[in-house]
């Protein structure tokens, strides 16, 4: 039987929600006041919530200017892919051992559903973040996962902006096939090659933007 959150909990899984949905954007300002009529509570819970999502890094806290969305730069940005990147690799070299046939079919399910030709920036990133997700619960190893989620969960409103500035559908979905018909195989080699490519593109892409802009 699942235990009930608290309302400190609650509101930083709606608050964390709101982040990586980019109804928050990087650097925006969180105000507890505001925030509390947004939820329908206290500031006491509100700002629980807030401490809670600094510890996660998805908010930074400044004693004289509050609360505000943590704004990551190119240089922050680099070292998030790095590590992505290693853990990625490795997991979709597992996943390509482990890959069942259900958990293929379910995946195959996820690209056709990102190869539809009108597909909004908000259904690709929810998609691409399950794509990835049913590779690595194939990996098998749940602490691995967990730590690429919150990875992971730390850029997603970058992604949006990878969709909406600089990204190019076509080429994720081409890399997203590769990765998977290498799982397929069972080719571990494969797979955490093409993972690696497919992230380092899309790291270059973003960090060429951020230094484009000053960031």
């Amino acid at each position: 039987m699942p235990i009930p959150k608290t309302r400190h909990e609650a509101a930083a899984e709606a608050i964390r929600r709101g982040i990586m949905a980019g109804e928050f954007r990087p650097g925006q300002r969180l105000k507890q006041l505001e925030l509390a009529r947004q939820f329908d509570c206290s500031v006491i819970p509100i700002r629980e919530a807030l401490h809670q999502l600094a510890a996660e890094g998805f908010v930074v806290l400044d004693p004289q200017k509050g609360a505000r969305v943590v704004e990551l730069n190119s240089r922050m940005l680099e070292e998030i892919y790095e590590v992505r990147i290693r853990l990625e690799g490795w997991a979709a070299a597992l996943a390509a051992r482990r890959m069942t046939p259900e958990a293929a079919a379910r995946t195959r399910a996820i690209l056709h559903k990102m190869d539809r030709p009108k597909i909004s920036a908000a259904e690709w990133v929810a998609l691409n973040l399950e794509f990835h997700d049913s590779l690595y619960v194939c990996a098998g190893q749940e602490f691995l996962r967990k730590m690429i989620t919150h990875l992971r969960q730390n850029v997603e409103p970058y992604l949006r902006l990878d969709l909406a500035k600089v990204g190019n559908l076509m080429d994720g979905r081409r890399q997203h096939w590769r990765i998977f018909q290498a799982c397929l195989r069972g080719d571990a080699k494969a797979a955490e090659r093409e993972t690696v490519a497919h992230l380092e593109s899309v790291a270059k892409r973003l960090v060429s933007y951020l230094r484009r802009y000053g960031k």
